[in-house]
């Protein structure tokens, strides 16, 4: 069996600690993309709660929020599709799977 650099990282925790670390990476792209003015006001936006405002403003905060959230989450599919279907690291995606699963089940409490 040859020995390939990415035999390193074939273990539950790498894929966990990477798990937690893209959706701050995308959170960050996200920023980048959707063109904020800055971003204090961007942080803002994504953590305010919009109850205090009218029907029309809390869907924008809601939906801007969730987009946010599913970028976020979208880094962590990219990673799956290299770790699992490319290079084949079967134990690193099981705990990017793990988090994954955490993640979204967080975004869903905080979202709605």
């Amino acid at each position: 069996m040859k020995k390939h650099w990415y035999n390193k990282l074939n273990k539950f925790y790498p894929g966990l600690i990477l798990g937690l670390l893209f959706p701050f990476m995308g959170f960050f792209l996200s920023f980048l993309i959707m063109g904020g003015e800055s971003f204090s006001s961007f942080w803002e936006i994504f953590i305010k709660d919009a109850n205090v405002y009218d029907a029309e403003v809390q869907d924008f905060y809601k939906e801007t929020r969730q987009n946010i959230l599913m970028f976020c989450l979208m880094t962590n599919l990219l990673l799956f599709y290299f770790s699992f279907f490319l290079f084949k690291i079967d134990r690193f995606s099981k705990g990017l799977v793990f988090i994954t699963l955490v993640l979204a089940a967080i975004s869903m409490l905080f979202i709605y």
